[in-house]
């Protein structure tokens, strides 16, 4: 009997086995892969893992929470994640593999709650595994992992927060040990990634059309909690209620005017045919499953395409899959919850291929076999993303790694006008002036007043004693400063700009700027592409 119980549990964990070992599979063959294009680096493929680096660092080593030490900064779009870094910098000393080690943890986490949530539903192993597998390749969780980033601990979040919220709502019962879980996961999925707001209004507004008006002030209380703590730390030092990244984004958006606004998520959806298919066969089961409203299965898939609309219209969307990640993930899973009725109800063994055309079932058929032809677009996009990642590792290591390593050697302690401000304030202790503003206060001002311009980068500059400048060329650079020479990358798929230019602000720093970049020379990788003026020295 026990051997027979010991079979029985190994069969029936199968599904959690296999996503997992694929995952895991997946892991290690783009580490290795990532060290083999970097000449051993372990490098994250997006600069802004950096900025959260940089600012937990700061917080452990000198109680500043600030991408510099010498002053506090409002530039972290997920406070939560630099208090976690910084709690692990606590017990293990600053190491910047840390974010890698958490991923890894919270990437399995995620497959084991996508697993566990399925005990609520009746579900085959064979379609299980699918589903596990699509969780893991679809939504991108090993590309994910080496971003550094929050948006894992996002998409466990909010997988179990809209889990929770239709178990409320489709219950009757007033109070309970799952209300009480939703209000504590509605903080946190919040602090995570202010995007969180596009699932929180929904729900917000179920409770209210059910009359649970304290459920709904809750929720809402809950969700807005982080952020109004954040706020009052923030404008305590001078800077906004909400981080600079958010801000200027937003800012942005609305100087494109009115009628961007309108077309922005048609838009967002035409370039995210992923999102689209996913929106639109959740859409397509709603209409070919008579479900009573409060049915939780219905409640899932109405929070999924309220949050898509929300987050196309108001969000962005892609940047290395980040942004819209957690949609992917939520789609895949209440789809794939809704179409599990498809698959128990269809005789797909039946060899009598005229019967199956002549059943009444033949219309669901036909629905399946669309979402599975429209699913292509998912799967592409969590194809593409693996073949990027070590590319986009190799983008940051020949661009802003070679930028950190310049400054840290020769222009520690000075002041620097950058754009990308991660590894460079990470790696080297420099007085960052952040040029788009979300490392600098007073040019996040600029930016928010639409008063940004040459002139008053200049002003800027003049005013905190830039000496040089590391950044991408465009019309706001002062046409004086001069460009005495290029780093250009090759195969970019991240990096904002191929290029970036090295300035003498001071032309009293032109001379030694030019050394420096001579000197430089002679370590930087092979595949970057050196041109301007300290070439021609070279």
């Amino acid at each position: 009997m026990t051997v027979v119980k010991v079979e029985s549990m190994e069969v029936k964990h199968l599904p959690l086995i296999v996503a997992l070992s694929c995952l895991w599979l997946s892991l290690f063959i783009l580490y290795f892969a990532i060290l083999a294009m970097n000449s051993g680096h372990m490098v994250y493929v997006v600069d802004d893992a950096y900025i959260h680096l940089a600012i937990s660092r700061n917080l452990n080593e000198f109680s500043v929470f600030g991408v510099t030490r010498y002053e506090f900064s409002s530039s972290s779009s997920s406070p939560i994640w630099n208090l976690i870094i910084s709690a692990g910098f606590l017990l293990v000393g600053i190491n910047e593999m840390l974010p890698l080690v958490l991923n890894v943890v919270l990437a399995s986490i995620a497959v084991v709650t996508v697993y566990a949530l399925r005990k609520d539903f009746d579900i085959s192993q064979q379609y299980l595994t699918g589903v596990l597998l699509s969780f893991v390749f679809f939504t991108s969780l090993p590309s994910l992992v080496f971003t550094g980033m929050e948006h894992i601990l996002h998409i466990i979040l909010s997988l179990i927060f809209i889990v929770l919220s239709s178990r409320v709502l489709s219950s009757e019962a007033r109070f309970g040990r799952e209300s009480v879980l939703l209000f504590i996961v509605t903080l946190f999925v919040s602090a995570t990634r202010i995007e969180s707001i596009f699932l929180v209004i929904p729900v917000t507004l179920l409770f209210l059309k059910k009359r649970n008006w304290i459920y709904a002030l809750i929720v809402l209380g809950m969700a807005a909690v982080p952020w109004i703590a954040y706020g009052i730390v923030s404008i305590q030092q001078g800077w906004f209620l909400l981080p600079n990244s958010l801000i200027v984004k937003g800012r942005e958006t609305v100087q494109l005017g009115i009628g961007w606004f309108f077309v922005r998520g048609i838009v967002n959806l035409a370039i995210a045919p992923y999102v689209l298919v996913l929106l639109a066969a959740s859409v397509k089961l709603l209409t070919l499953q008579g479900q009573e409203f409060w049915q939780s299965d219905n409640i899932m898939r109405l929070l999924f395409v309220s949050a898509c609309l929300m987050h196309m219209q108001f969000a962005n969307i892609g940047w290395f899959f980040r942004y819209e990640a957690y949609l992917i993930a939520l789609g895949i899973f209440t789809v794939a919850v809704s179409a599990r009725r498809f698959f128990s109800e269809l005789d797909l063994s039946s060899k009598n291929i005229s019967t199956m055309q002549t059943s009444p079932k033949r219309s669901r058929l036909y629905a399946l076999g669309l979402i599975a032809l429209l699913i292509t677009p998912v799967a592409a996009r969590g194809g593409l993303a693996i073949a990027w990642t070590p590319i986009a590792s190799n983008n940051i290591y020949d661009q802003q790694y070679q930028m950190a390593l310049f400054l840290d050697r020769f222009y520690t302690g000075e002041v620097v006008m950058l754009n990308d401000i991660g590894y460079a304030n990470y790696l080297a202790d420099i007085v960052c002036i952040d040029k788009w503003g979300l490392g600098t206060l007073e040019v996040g001002r600029l930016w928010i007043d639409g008063s940004i311009s040459a002139d008053a980068i200049r002003t800027v500059a003049t005013n905190y004693d830039v000496k040089i400048a590391i950044l991408y060329l465009d019309s706001l650079v002062p046409s004086e400063w001069e460009v005495v020479g290029y780093w250009t990358i090759r195969d970019n798929v991240v990096a904002y700009n191929t290029t970036v230019a090295f300035l003498a602000v001071m032309p009293s720093e032109r001379d030694g700027l030019i050394d420096n970049l001579i000197e430089f020379s002679s370590i930087l990788p092979e595949d970057v592409v050196e041109r301007g003026l300290y070439t021609t020295f070279v």
